[in-house]
């Protein structure tokens, strides 16, 4: 009898684990705020009737770790949650702290370019020399970034999506994957938050050891992707494409991994490529992007357009939904620096993007 191949097993590995953060942390991990806005999203598009409560048990990666009412009529409440998850404990971020989310003309992508778009951005991640570790150093990642606080006015019926202004993220993660730091703009006392796997302080990133024992042919990669995550998240190919975006986004990828994600990602139905993008620095480029069907929402990862180099992610509303209109951004991050770090909150040497 042969052995089932691994990456039909179930989800057990406890790296993967680490996109899922245990409620109560310190700062919003990018990776909740899809959560949030696909549980938000997904309750103004139901009718009471047709709601279910959801409970606080084990789950697997991308599903929320909180108690939250699910009826319509309690939307507010839920928006408060939602607020409060994205703070710091216990912390709702000030009005001085949060915009009305940007609206935007939305741009219909196609699929004509995405095949000869992807090759290139492949080739040129492929081709960026890979940030090594040595024994004891840390991945230090500095972002801009911009979450969804949400705040829904459930008596008129309209919802209105308040995010906080972009501000700086740095993190560092240790190799393994067990610590790390981190320091959020406005949000972590003190200069920093420790960050220790399995805490309430949880690492929302998959470990740099984990990441290099992963497939760099992009056929055999998407399998293990679609049967490590089978089951969660609004579909498999949605799923798919975010947990593609979770792996770049705060780690140091090897360039062939990066390349055999991005090639991955072009083979996911639905997935297009959008002539123009904007990052939470105000960079333009151009992004590869799918619509979530469940939600209206659109996850965009972005490239530069010269360089093809990544520049960071944006999630925008390109459906009407109770009220959201079409265009609204609401998640927005820019990747500025990716280098590493002698020890958890220290400022590496040099740095590359």
């Amino acid at each position: 009898m042969t052995s089932t191949p691994e990456w039909q097993q179930p989800l057990e590995d406890a790296e993967l684990r680490h996109l899922l953060p245990a409620a109560g942390a310190p700062a919003a991990p990018l990776g909740r705020q899809r959560q949030i806005e696909e549980f938000l999203m997904n309750e103004i598009t139901r009718t009471p009737e047709a709601a279910v409560p959801v409970r606080p048990e084990a789950r697997r990666r991308r599903r929320l770790l909180i108690a939250v009412p699910t009826t319509v009529a309690a939307f507010a409440l839920a928006a408060t949650v939602a607020a409060t998850t994205l703070g710091s404990p216990g912390t709702t971020p000030a009005r001085s702290e949060r915009v009305a989310a940007p609206v935007i003309q939305v741009s219909a992508g196609d699929t004509a370019g995405l095949a000869g778009a992807v090759e290139r951005i492949s080739l040129a991640a492929a081709a960026a020399p890979d940030l090594v570790l040595r024994p004891g150093q840390y991945v230090y990642i500095e972002s801009t970034v911009s979450h969804p606080t949400g705040t829904i006015d459930a008596a008129s019926g309209t919802s209105k999506v308040w995010v906080e202004k972009p501000h700086q993220r740095q993190v560092w993660h240790s190799a393994d994957g067990r610590t790390g730091w981190l320091t959020e703009e406005g949000k972590s006392p003190e200069g920093g938050k420790a960050l220790e796997s399995g805490s309430g302080a949880y690492l929302n990133a998959p470990s740099y050891d984990y990441v290099r024992t992963l497939p760099t042919d992009p056929q055999e990669l998407l399998q293990k992707i679609y049967a490590e995550t089978k089951g969660s998240g609004n579909g498999p190919d949605q799923e798919a494409f975010v947990t593609i975006a979770d792996l770049i986004r705060e780690q140091a990828v090897p360039g062939k991994l990066a390349a055999a994600l991005y090639q991955a990602a072009a083979r996911i139905p639905g997935v297009v490529l959008l002539d123009s993008a904007t990052d939470a620095a105000g960079r333009t480029g151009i992004a590869i992007a799918r619509t979530n069907t469940a939600t209206g929402s659109r996850d965009e990862i972005i490239f530069d357009r010269s360089s093809y180099a990544f520049l960071g992610e944006r999630s925008v509303q390109v459906t009407a939904a109770s009220g959201v209109e079409p265009g609204t951004v609401t998640a927005n991050t820019a990747v500025l620096k990716r280098a590493a770090a002698d020890a958890p909150g220290r400022q590496p040497g040099n740095a590359q993007a």
